[in-house]
């Protein structure tokens, strides 16, 4: 496993069971294991979290995806996202590498050659109705030329479309509110497990979950403030990795609160593995550029540089884990 440093469309509809709401945003600074730092979403968070990856490989190590596609998937395009990139058919993988090699070759993002060996986790719900196998499939040979060795599937688990937990959510295979799929399967403990190697059993969540800033939010049409859980031992002072999960669409904030963050189950594994647990938030908008169920942008709708260092929503994530650091990670 590669760590390096040291410190989906209107249709991907997630969400998650509530809790109480955390104390007023905070701006502390922790140290933090740059060494381990992991990112994964789920729907347009798993588009959001490739997108992550690849702009910032130098820094993230590795990326866990549920009913997600490859990197550039919709091309700038919202037919194409809404067409081969949910629906299957022929993504275009060697054409989406070629793009992502280019755009390392002009700045845009971290060298490819970075991804060498990153540990690279997939997931979709044999009951999974808005994504197609064959963009999962595209991810995995997307993700196995760049990496360098053979990514696998997690594909025999009954879930509909959404976050399986444990015991959280509604039936397995109902796409329901709040689309988190109690499925006796913890998606987080086997992502976070896949991502780091061998964890500590994951313990009760004693801290409480935080709002901290977004810094350059209102550009990127971003929520002010992002959800955070930071274990105790994180807050007195022990190194801690970062791992980033993104949301669904309708599972931000402005939506669902904390459900999210809450229920999903990354908490309980962070709290006894010495991880801060980072939950970027999106804004909606029903108003141009048009974005009511409040999804990641994976298809341009900011700009044309969404899917780059430069993109606006990515520029907010790295500003607030630099922020996290105190310093330029």
């Amino acid at each position: 496993m590669k760590f390096r440093y040291s410190l989906a469309v209107f249709a991907f509809l997630l969400a998650a069971c509530g809790a109480d709401a955390p104390p007023t945003a905070d701006a502390s600074s922790y140290v933090i294991d740059a060494e381990r730092i992991s990112v994964s979403g789920v729907s347009s968070g798993a588009m959001m979290a490739t997108q992550m990856h690849i702009a910032h490989s130098g820094l993230i190590g590795g990326v866990a995806m549920i009913s997600g596609g490859p990197y550039y998937c919709a091309q700038g395009n919202l037919a194409t996202g809404l067409g081969v990139c949910m629906k299957g058919g022929d993504v275009g993988v060697a054409s989406l590498i070629d793009y992502a090699r280019q755009s390392a070759e002009d700045g845009l993002i971290d060298d490819v050659s970075n991804l060498q060996g990153d540990p690279v986790w997939l997931f979709l719900g044999t009951g999974d109705v808005v994504v197609h196998a064959d963009v999962t499939t595209a991810a995995r040979d997307f993700y196995a030329e760049l990496t360098g060795q053979p990514v696998g599937v997690v594909d025999t688990v009954p879930a509909a479309h959404g976050f399986p937990t444990v015991t959280v959510g509604g039936p397995c295979n109902e796409m329901v509110t709040p689309f988190l799929n109690a499925c006796d399967y913890d998606a987080a403990g086997e992502l976070l497990s896949a991502l780091y190697g061998d964890l500590r059993p994951a313990g009760a969540a004693t801290s409480m979950l935080i709002e901290v800033p977004q810094p350059g939010a209102d550009d990127a049409l971003m929520l002010p403030n992002a959800y955070a859980f930071i274990p105790q031992s994180c807050r007195d002072g022990t190194a801690c990795g970062v791992h980033i999960a993104f949301h669904g669409c309708q599972q931000s904030a402005a939506f669902v609160g904390d459900a999210f963050a809450a229920g999903a189950g990354y908490n309980e594994w962070a709290e006894t593995n010495k991880l801060i647990v980072l939950y970027p938030q999106v804004d909606s908008s029903k108003i141009a550029p048009m974005n009511p169920m409040g999804c990641w942008d994976w298809w341009g709708y900011t700009d044309g540089n969404y899917a780059t260092k430069n993109g606006a929503q990515i520029g907010v994530v790295k500003a607030t884990l630099d922020a996290f650091a105190g310093t330029t990670l």
